[in-house]
């Protein structure tokens, strides 16, 4: 028994937002139903080295074709939208109004029904219109003016697609919360969150300072903006990072590194004097740190109990214990995928289908629907919905 076992989601999405959002749903149990057109979703043909973009974020669903441009498939939908608990959506604000899909329609067909939309920047404003991509939502919320090297005047994003993950992230915190709402009221909500909302409330502590003293952060690299040392630093054979956020921490980490010397010496001796001496402070501690290798300064500095790490790459990452340990990485049908990163322990996070092709649960989830055999047939006929025999080979 999952958490949202019998909860029926709706996913009518495209590339990495709104389809995160419902794959969050689906790990947690729900039973999430893709929506594409018959031609298939365009992130099933971004791929390179056998990578297919489409399969990580809508692995764990069913997949159906409609063509929500034809009167016969957009009302399939509205059939689906019926019995449905949850629909899911990312389109440019108005373009599924205008098909007789958006919220007041679909709510007058079903008044229980939670609306989830995802937009590039929002369901009102001037920028209402404008489509969205992540890096212009990193770029516009101020994010990229602060991210990259000390110094540099170059513009350097997350590298990962952060304003979609968690634009697609908190549409699922919204669901989850209109429906514990309408556990109460017994009616749905339009829930809504936008890639450019969502990069900012990620400049939490950057906004604060601006808003409290006025400074505008500036490009500090891996450097933490209110302690030293926090930050990568380099050893014998690569760099490892640490974090001192305080007095006894800076005892501690010069105790580990055999410099007892270094906690009173001038201009080290306390926070305000480490952040103002910072790049001195960042010489001289690598220069010890270059007399050894990560993995033994970071056993010596976990034994007297100051934070360190490995600066790690994706093949030594997914290679560390813990990280193995807690079980991140699932296999399902013979694939990898990542685990939504949720511990339920009495209903767990579970990964049970791996990605879908184009059309593969058309007949099924219809037939469920209450569509009749000949129903699907004229529909299929006619181009309004494909099934996975008619697709051929996959995308």
């Amino acid at each position: 028994m999952s958490a949202l076992s019998g909860l029926k989601v709706l996913d009518c999405t495209h590339v990495i937002a709104g389809a995160y959002c419902s794959l969050v749903l689906a790990d947690l149990g729900a039973d999430v139903v893709k929506i594409e057109p018959p031609s298939g979703e365009s992130t099933r043909g971004l791929r390179g080295g056998g990578f297919r973009a489409y399969d990580f974020v809508n692995r764990n669903k069913r997949a159906i074709a409609l063509d929500l441009s034809t009167a016969r498939g957009a009302e399939a939908v509205r059939k689906l939208a019926e019995t449905a608990d949850v629909f899911v959506e990312n389109y440019r604000p108005g373009a599924l109004d205008r098909m007789g899909l958006g919220y007041e329609q679909l709510s007058a067909i079903n008044p229980r029904l939670v609306y989830c939309s995802i937009s590039g920047f929002g369901l009102d404003g001037p920028y209402r219109e404008r489509g969205g991509f992540d890096l212009i939502a990193q770029a516009m919320s101020g994010m990229m003016s602060f991210v990259g090297e000390q110094g540099s005047d170059k513009p350097c994003s997350t590298a990962v697609p952060i304003s979609d993950l968690n634009a697609g992230l908190f549409g699922a915190i919204g669901v989850l919360a209109a429906l514990q709402s309408r556990a109460t009221t017994g009616r749905g909500q339009h829930v809504e969150s936008s890639l450019l909302e969502s990069a900012m409330a990620y400049t939490i502590w950057e906004t604060g300072m601006f808003l409290t003293a006025g400074d505008l952060p500036s490009r500090s690299g891996t450097r933490h903006r209110l302690a030293a040392p926090y930050e990568a630093l380099k050893t014998a054979d690569g760099h490892m990072v640490v974090g001192v956020n305080s007095q006894r921490l800076w005892k501690r980490f010069c105790e580990a590194l055999d410099e007892p010397g270094l906690i009173a010496e001038a201009g080290f001796d306390s926070p305000a004097g480490r952040m103002k001496n910072r790049d001195a402070l960042q010489a001289r501690l690598e220069a010890i740190l270059t007399r050894d290798t990560s993995a033994n300064w970071v056993l010596k500095l976990e034994a007297k109990g100051v934070p360190a790490g490995p600066l790690n790459d994706l093949a030594q990452a997914w290679d560390d214990p813990q990280i193995k340990a807690r079980g991140l990485l699932t296999e399902v049908e013979g694939r990898r995928f990542v685990r939504t990163p949720i511990k339920l322990h009495d209903t767990p996070v579970a990964l049970t289908r791996g990605p879908a092709e184009v059309g593969q649960h058309t007949r099924e989830v219809l037939a469920e629907a209450g569509f009749a055999a000949g129903d699907i047939d004229a529909l299929i006929a006619e181009g309004a919905a494909a099934t996975e025999s008619r697709q051929g080979a996959p995308l």
